[in-house]
């Protein structure tokens, strides 16, 4: 409660801490991860910068218009005594997902390479050459 009210030199958050959620600090190992995706002639293709995680913990798949990327990272640290006894043990799992509407892509063509912590996606453009606008009829 007692951030609540400014202080001093927390008179310029105020706005901040008064309508901060109370979980924030909860939420802090669920951060997303950067991604840019350029739309070219030919193609859509998306960067993740995915820096620390292991190639086979990143799951990619397309589906119904929606590329979706979600990675896994788990983390351990062990302390024991000279007898092998625990002294501390933690571990932490941390998910990251991510979902995005690329409509117009030709599914069987679409490539991924892991290189430096940086995923690319590759998304192939349908050919539209031949399709021709539908007419809708206004009643």
């Amino acid at each position: 409660m007692s951030n609540l009210f400014p202080v001093g030199r927390d008179f310029m958050n105020f706005g901040k801490n008064f309508f901060e959620d109370p979980f924030d600090h909860l939420l802090a190992h669920t951060a997303n991860f950067n991604v840019d995706i350029r739309e070219e002639e030919n193609a859509y293709i998306v960067e993740a910068d995915l820096p620390g995680m292991p190639k086979d913990s990143i799951q990619l798949k397309y589906e119904d218009n929606v590329l979706s990327i979600g990675a896994t990272q788990e983390d351990g640290k062990d302390e024991k005594d000279e007898e092998g006894n625990y002294i501390r043990r933690e571990r932490s799992t941390k998910s990251f997902n991510r979902q995005f509407l690329l409509k117009n892509v030709n599914e069987e063509k679409i490539s991924a390479a892991f290189d430096n912590g940086v995923l690319t996606v590759t998304l192939p453009k349908k050919d539209s050459e031949g399709a021709t606008p539908k007419q809708i009829e206004i009643k």
